[in-house]
């Protein structure tokens, strides 16, 4: 089985920042060695890889500084995935060792969001260094990328892993997306930015299964 981002029917995307001194604390060796072989381990985990936020080049600088592909394998998977236990207890960990380096986080770092595949190019090869672009409404006819998604709904990060799970889980992007993007644009290597967009930023991977 390819573990690539490509192949996966879903994708959550899920940004996030960390305490100014978390790198000299060895932050990303802790992802390379701890966090991503947990989650790609994780049954329905067909790509989780780690990322750090380098160049803005159009746009506000975000609130996030890193964030992660968690590619689901099928949309059935989806659920099972998102309430596993050992990942809910993952979750508690990562923040008493980490957190988020202020005091009440945002509204886009306390959500991921779901995001579906709408283009993809052909032969593509991985590369870690990537260009990736987002804007609100539809995508731009001429956006030159390797991978296309549209961010479809929004997910609760954290949540008891016992008892019911909440109803708003789940939610679509109509009711609220504090991401503020409609769709992300996934290109391999370095482009040129001749399309407007939202937001347009060069990030270097860090782990990947």
């Amino acid at each position: 089985m390819t573990r690539l981002l490509a192949d996966c029917e879903a994708v959550i995307f899920i940004a996030y920042t960390v305490p100014e001194d978390a790198e000299a604390r060895g932050y990303s060796d802790w992802l390379v060695k701890v966090d991503n072989p947990f989650f790609n381990a994780i049954p329905g985990v067909r790509h989780y890889a780690n990322w750090r936020v380098g160049m803005v080049t159009q746009g506000a600088v975000p609130l996030w500084d890193y964030f992660d592909f968690h590619g689901i394998a099928t949309h059935d998977d989806l659920e099972r995935v998102w309430f596993n236990a050992d990942l809910d207890a993952f979750r508690a960990e990562w923040l008493a060792l980490w957190g988020y380096g202020r005091g009440d986080a945002p509204a886009v770092l306390r959500h991921a969001y779901l995001m579906r595949p709408i283009m993809r190019r052909e032969g593509l090869t991985q590369r870690p260094d990537i260009q990736l672009r987002g804007g609100v409404g539809p995508v731009p006819v001429d956006l030159d990328a390797d991978l296309v998604f549209k961010v479809d709904g929004v997910l609760k990060k954290h949540f008891a892993g016992k008892g019911p799970r909440p109803s708003d889980w789940l939610t679509p992007t109509q009711q609220g997306n504090p991401l503020g993007l409609d769709w992300l644009a996934v290109t391999y290597g370095a482009v040129a930015d001749d399309v407007p967009c939202t937001l347009a930023l060069h990030s270097k991977l860090i782990a990947e299964p």
